[in-house]
């Protein structure tokens, strides 16, 4: 049986610190990181906002999991 090489990443997860955009709207919150993880062989977005604790001033991170958004695809009529 041959190895699946995506395996090696499986239950684990990446995340890549997001740069601001042009088309950012001002006043919005964005993620700070954004990523994959991987659970089971299926792959799942990731985003992370650092925030400061106002009690202690220590730093949380929240973040969100979501299935990947599927892109939009045109249909062009006959």
């Amino acid at each position: 049986m041959e190895e699946n090489k995506d395996n090696n990443f499986d239950n684990s997860i990446a995340l890549w610190q997001r740069d601001k955009k042009k088309q950012d709207e001002s006043g919005k919150k964005y993620p700070n990181y954004t990523g994959l993880l991987t659970v089971n062989g299926k792959k799942l977005n990731v985003s992370v906002w650092v925030n400061t604790d106002r009690k202690e001033g220590q730093p949380i991170m929240s973040g969100k999991i979501q299935e990947p958004m599927q892109k939009k695809t045109e249909e062009i009529p006959f």
